[in-house]
């Protein structure tokens, strides 16, 4: 029987990780040529200060809406400058502000800190709507990867909570959705994370004991959980391992009786939208027709 490594052996193996794992270059003009006013924001949150970007255009004295984006990273990385340009981009075409979230990652801060801090961070936007500058009622939900779980379990916990934040839609971006499953047993795919090196970010993420949590795979939640949920968009990914468990849920949410957008692009892998893949310029003008959708409906209903 393999020994399980302990918190502090975790901690070491992903820094290790983290020193050899490549994300692609965005260079200085390519963010300058999204110009927006970047001010860096420290959020209260339970498990300390969330280290946050606001991003917008010139203040014309009017609340605009709000998009708030969850990195990915496989919940061990932290945000990149190809976060910031997902920002800057949705910014400059849409009108909107943008808060781009730099939560804490595993395995130094694992399941449910990641988690709680940016359900925190969302609460705290509405709250703080006014001085923010934002419309409380057209705050939207972006995450990729990790973050693509992240905004699902935040919009469940905000209804089971009964909290008086409405979130006006969901973005969601090949999320892991079963941290339970052997990553081995999984549909192999081209571009697959191999399985040994998925397995190791659940458990950075996840003590075993918890990944059987709904809250962590929330291919796991209950149906009847699932009811009452913002519209959302699910993107996914033909070669990403998960493919299938992404579309899984989002066939699930269907069920529950939500509207669901449900897009897989072919031959492109996992990560292929933030990293500016092939197929990415086609799942961004998805993404911002989307939006300018939910935008739109909610003026039509004012």
């Amino acid at each position: 029987m393999v020994q399980k490594p302990s918190r502090e052996e975790m901690i070491r193996m992903a820094q290790e990780t983290r020193k050899h794992v490549t994300n692609a270059v965005v260079s200085p003009e390519e963010l300058a040529a999204w110009p927006v006013n970047m001010e860096k924001l420290l959020i209260p949150t339970r498990v300390g200060d969330s280290e946050c970007y606001l991003a917008g255009r010139e203040d014309r004295g009017e609340r605009v809406p709000l998009v708030i984006n969850f990195h990915g990273g496989g919940f061990i990385r932290k945000r990149t400058d190809n976060d910031e340009l997902f920002c800057r981009k949705l910014t400059c075409i849409l009108g909107v502000k943008t808060l781009d979230v730099d939560y804490r990652v595993a395995p130094e801060h694992p399941f449910p800190q990641g988690l709680e801090e940016c359900y925190d961070v969302t609460v705290w936007a509405f709250e703080h709507a006014e001085e923010l500058g934002i419309d409380p009622k057209r705050i939207i939900l972006a995450g990729h990867s990790a973050g693509g779980n992240f905004v699902l379990g935040i919009s469940i916990m905000l209804k089971e909570n009964h909290s008086p934040v409405q979130i006006l839609g969901i973005l969601s971006e090949y999320p892991p959705m079963d941290l339970f499953t052997d990553p081995a047993k999984k549909p192999s795919r081209g571009k697959a994370i191999p399985a040994e090196r998925a397995r190791l970010y659940n458990l950075y993420y996840c003590e075993e004991e918890e990944q059987r949590n709904p809250f962590a795979s929330l291919i796991l939640m209950e149906e009847q959980r699932l009811r009452n949920l913002p519209k959302t968009l699910f993107i996914t990914a033909e070669e990403d391992t998960l493919c299938e468990e992404a579309e899984d849920f989002a066939l699930k949410m269907a069920r529950a009786g939500n509207e669901v957008t449900l897009k897989r692009f072919l031959q492109v892998g996992h990560a292929f939208t933030i990293y500016r893949m092939p197929g990415y310029e086609e799942a961004m003008e998805l993404i911002l027709r989307f939006i300018k959708q939910l935008l739109e409906e909610k003026e039509e209903y004012k």
